[in-house]
This record gives structure tokens, sequence and C-alpha cells, in this order.
């Protein structure tokens, strides 16, 4: 039986990855920030408002995070989730982000 407090609801698990934990915008599954890929929103190579992976963590603004596989990228592009997630009204170009996730190296994180 799972313990209680004095409320009657059951605690809360202790995750046990070490540092923060962020959720997946394409899975909306939680792991380590290490494991995600940072998103931002920038400008694309013809001027647009374009989605910039943003791997070293670093860019300036508001991030959404991506577990760095297709099958996340496709559930997310299809959710509509990184304009939500970027609080942007403008749509975003995908394409860059896109052909960062495919040349990836399989089994990468």
């Amino acid at each position: 039986m799972a313990r209680t407090d004095r409320t009657g609801l059951r605690q809360r698990q202790h995750s046990t990855t070490a540092g923060p934990v962020r959720t997946c915008v394409g899975c909306r599954r939680s792991d380590s920030w290490s494991v995600l890929l940072r998103v931002v929103a920038g400008v694309g190579e013809q001027g647009q408002p374009a989605l910039i992976p943003d791997p070293g963590h670093r860019a300036p603004g508001r991030g959404a995070w991506l577990h760095p596989t297709s099958a996340c990228f496709d559930r997310a592009v299809r959710r509509k989730a990184f304009p939500r997630a970027l609080r942007s009204s403008a749509p975003l170009d995908p394409g860059a982000l896109s052909a960062y996730v495919a040349n990836l190296p399989a089994g990468t994180a």
C-alpha cells in the first residue's frame, strides 16, 4: 500500500534523475534536461520565423524541449506543440529542426 499524507493523497515519488527535469513537447514524457534537445524560436534562412535547435542549451528566450528523435518531432509538429510551447502567434518553419533531427546518429540522445 502506498504511503499517504494526512490529506489522504499519495505522496509524490522522487525522481532518480540528477539535475533538472523537463517535459518533451512531442511525447509529453518527463526526462532529464541533458537528454532532451532545447528548441527556440528564431529567424530562418529566408528571414521567416523558424524553429532553431539549441543543443548547447544557451540561446536566449523561451525554449521548448524535445527528445531528439523523429517520432517525437513528428508528433510535436502534428499536435502543433511548438507554437504553443514557445508562445508564438506566427507560424514557425520546422525545416532547420527537421534537418537537425534527421542528421543525428541513431541512438544519440
